[in-house]
């Protein structure tokens, strides 16, 4: 039997345990028993994480705001914790924005309206309606959790084939992660503040230098009124190549203000 089939099988034991335990002196407490559980998928999830220094590849997103769609080809590089870099074509041949993050800044232009911005995270976090930093936006395109998983005060239901664990934050943020029972990789992953919210859907994932990384991904931000769709393919995919990060912002573009 392999180990990720005898970690579900320990997962899934400690899930009907923590069902039917009547708390009893000999016996964990409920509470106990949900921890542990979902401190053992996490250990199982971090392990299938991948680990490496830099990635280079192409994204294709189909971009769908409810009034128009749009496909554009993006060149991306990361350098793990430090850098990520994005330049935008459309058709693959016509620029049309570059960003570069850095975890106390972003750089970013337009061409189409001669716009840009070099600031903090309020850029970011206006568009999808949640405040999010540099490492919560590489777990989201990595295909890790977005926020920190608190196991003390998390909330887990055992599903078929998967595992469903839900953390509520002090700062009225909750997130709703959806485990597979199998490969303990994410499926899903939702985050809720008032009424905006943020999903994203794993389709698909792809093994590069022994590695699991998202092959396809789907991104929904917004609220009831006004959502915005992303849908994600992960291209040629290279890892730990030394990388450059070029950034300039182009003479006479305005800056982009925020209220």
């Amino acid at each position: 039997m392999k180990a990720h089939k005898i970690n579900f099988v320990l997962i899934l034991f400690l899930a009907v345990i923590m069902s039917s335990c009547k708390g009893t002196s000999s016996a964990l407490k409920n509470k106990d028993l949900k921890t542990e559980s979902i401190k053992a998928i996490l250990a199982n999830y971090t392990k299938s994480s991948p680990d490496f220094s830099s990635i280079r590849g192409r994204l294709k997103c189909l971009y769908d705001d409810g009034f128009e769609q749009q496909n554009v080809n993006i060149s991306y590089r990361f350098k793990k914790d430090e850098v990520l870099w994005m330049s935008a074509k459309l058709a693959g041949l016509i620029e049309l924005a570059k960003m570069k993050i850095t975890p106390g800044n972003i750089q970013f232009y337009e061409r189409i309206d001669q716009s840009y911005f070099d600031g903090d995270f309020k850029l970011v976090s206006s568009f999808l309606g949640l405040e999010l930093d540099y490492n919560q936006i590489q777990n989201l395109l990595l295909g890790q959790a977005v926020r920190e998983v608190l196991p003390e005060s998390s909330d887990l239901l055992s599903m078929e084939n998967a595992f469903q664990i839900s953390t509520t934050y002090e700062n009225e943020v909750s997130q709703i992660l959806i485990v597979d029972a199998k490969t303990f990789k994410l499926k899903q992953q939702i985050l809720i503040k008032n009424d905006k919210q943020i999903q994203i859907d794993y389709t698909k994932y792809q093994i590069v230098d022994n590695m699991s990384f998202p092959e396809e991904f789907l991104v929904i931000a917004g609220d009831t009124n006004d959502k915005v769709s992303l849908n994600l393919t992960y291209k040629n995919i290279n890892i730990n190549d030394d990388l450059r990060f070029p950034f300039k912002i182009p003479n006479n573009f305005k800056p982009i203000k925020f209220e």
